[in-house]
Parts: C-alpha cells; structure tokens; sequence
C-alpha cells in the first residue's frame, strides 16, 4: 500500500507566510532578523543578519535566522551548526529545536529529530499556558512535523500530533481529516475514521474538505477492508 500522505516529495515548509506568524505570535523580537526575508534576495538577507551579528553576536534570534537562510541555500551543516549555536545562547527560545528537528528528519535522522523536536513540543506547551496567541504558530508547527513523522512510518507519532491540534483547535477540519486517514489507513480503524469524518463535515467551514470527507466515507463503504486500498490515503497540509 502507498504512504497516505501529501504526496511523494516533501514539501517546501519554511516559507514567507510562516515567518509572519513567528513575526507576530513567538514572543521573541524577531521581526528585525526575519523581517528581510520578504523583500531581499539570499545575498541581502544574509548580509542583513551578519551586520546584526557584528554588533550583537549573541543575537540567537539572527543567528536562528542565519541558519535557516544556510538550510534553504543547501549549506545543510553550517545551518544546523548554528541551529545548536543558538540554542546555546539562549535554551528557552524555542524556533532552533524545531528547525533542527526538521533537519534531523531531512538527514534521515529521525530518533535525533524526535528528540529535538520534544524540546520544542514542550518548550511551546509552557508558552501556550501563557499565552494562547501562540496556538497559530504551534498547529502549523506540529502539523509539519506530524507530516515528517509520517514519511518515516512514526505513524503513532503522526497519530499523536493530529489529536493535539484538534485538542488546541477543536474545529481544525484538518486534523480531523488526517485523523480519519490515520485512523483508516495505518491502523485500519473504521469506526474512528468514521467518527473524524463525520467531524469534519459537522464543522463544515472548508467545503473542499467537507466533500474530501463524504467521498473518503463513500469510499469506505465501498472499500471495507483498509488493508488492500488504493492510494487513497492523503494527508491535508494546510500550508
């Protein structure tokens, strides 16, 4: 059976719109080291944040910002250098764990990725206890990483962190979605696909899912035994 989820290649997570939800909701100054990245070129940007860096060298903010521009410029080793730089510098700021995580998955690392990514998970748990304006920025997180969890087959994992954004968004249609194609496709659980499906019809807000969802139910019933499926099975990004 084909894995269930987005698609056969990963997708292309880091983008403009998820440095504005860090520029709003972490709360960490980051709009000056970040901010660039919507109007600048690679070059720009990485000349921006080294001044920063000449005056403030201890400026984790920059130096996380610094190596997610390496990341995305291919420079793998020198980002994840400075990822656990600024970690360093500064343990309680969580972005570094998570793209650090993300690089763990990338380097077909996982249990190292796991790891870190629990320190972010938990880091952002204390955080949202404090304040629940960084829910945004959390789900989309946690739904990038339930999605790398899934291409290394940690579909427990995966299973876990869709529940958790359904328990900080109850009606986030997408994690109920991808709870039904977890619930169908790896454990072939009928009845709690069913149930998710039905959720995300009675939420209702995105009517593309809503009829993902009927027609996953239609399929269902057609379809009795998960086991021998088609690649039917497909996980909602949200990006």
């Amino acid at each position: 059976m084909k894995s269930p989820i987005f698609g056969r290649k990963l997708v292309t997570w880091i983008m403009a719109v998820f440095f504005i939800h860090v520029l709003t909701l972490l709360p960490y100054d980051i709009s000056n080291a970040i901010g660039v990245r919507k109007t600048s070129d690679m070059i720009e940007k990485e000349k921006v944040l080294k001044g920063k860096l000449s005056k403030h060298p201890d400026d984790h903010v920059s130096i996380t910002a610094l190596g997610e521009l390496h990341w995305e410029n291919g420079s793998r080793k020198v980002a994840i250098r400075l990822f656990k730089k600024a970690m360093k510098i500064a343990p309680g700021y969580p972005l570094p764990y998570f793209f650090l995580a993300r690089a763990y998955f990338f380097e077909k690392n996982p249990k190292k990725g796991k790891v870190q990514f629990d320190i972010f998970e938990e880091k952002m748990d204390i955080l949202i206890a404090e304040d629940k304006s960084n829910g945004i920025f959390y789900t989309s997180c946690l739904s990038k990483m339930a999605r790398l969890f899934v291409t290394r087959n940690m579909h427990d994992e995966a299973l876990r962190i869709y529940r958790k954004i359904a328990e900080l968004e109850p009606l986030n249609q997408r994690a109920h979605y991808n709870m039904a194609v977890c619930y169908y496709s790896f454990f072939h659980n009928r009845s709690r696909a069913y149930k998710e499906l039905k959720i995300v019809m009675e939420i209702g807000t995105d009517r593309n899912l809503s009829d993902k969802a009927a027609f996953f139910i239609d399929y269902m019933r057609n379809n009795p035994d998960s086991r021998y499926t088609e690649d039917f099975s497909f996980i909602e990004s949200g990006d």
